[in-house]
């Protein structure tokens, strides 16, 4: 829809990197509130979640690399990308399994505190998704289809004609998936 908010020089400043860091802020926000709450050391809980973004970021690079074009790693294109979710919930996960083993936190505090915040984190990714014009679905005829822009067709390749050449409009999985993980986000709070 709206990849692109500005740039700083030649620097692009993208929509779903915004919502990206806004959705890892809330997310962390939230555990260290709900892990406070629970008896967890405030502190503690900022680390793990830190590095916890940190291993996220590098999985989702990490399994990007193997799934795609190695000779792409060295291009500025792919810092910019997003990557690959697996590969960042994987390296996540395995963040957080060492920190809670070497701080010697109880496991399912830690998950009870991180679980509203990754609900509500992924709500805030899909979002930025949206706004890419990634995670597209499939065409539709119903009135709430989404016809992405040329700019978001450039950055992620979404299709904006169809067969015919007239506008194609898609199922915005991202907002389905988003206003779930809200919904997630307001049972598990």
């Amino acid at each position: 829809m709206y990849p692109e908010l500005f740039r700083i020089g030649t620097f692009p400043v993208t929509t779903y990197g915004l919502w990206l860091a806004a959705g890892m802020l809330f997310a962390l926000l939230v555990a260290a509130r709900l892990g406070s709450r629970d008896g967890l050391p405030r502190d503690r809980i900022y680390d793990v979640g830190m590095w916890t973004l940190i291993g996220g970021l590098l999985g989702s690079k990490a399994l990007m690399y193997f799934t795609e074009d190695h000779v792409q790693i060295f291009s500025l294109d792919f810092l910019r990308s997003g990557g690959v979710y697996y590969g960042g919930f994987l390296g996540g996960f395995l963040a957080i399994a060492i920190l809670i083993r070497i701080y010697g936190l109880p496991f399912w505090k830690v998950a009870d505190a991180f679980a509203p915040g990754v609900a509500l984190g992924q709500a805030f990714g899909r979002q930025g998704c949206f706004s890419a014009g990634c995670c597209w679905g499939r065409h539709t005829d119903l009135p709430w289809g989404v016809h992405f822009s040329e700019l978001g067709h450039e950055y992620t390749g979404v299709p904006v004609y169809g067969p015919d050449g007239g506008s194609l409009y898609l199922h915005p999985t991202q907002l389905y998936e988003s206003f779930a993980m809200l919904i997630v986000f307001g049972v598990l709070f």
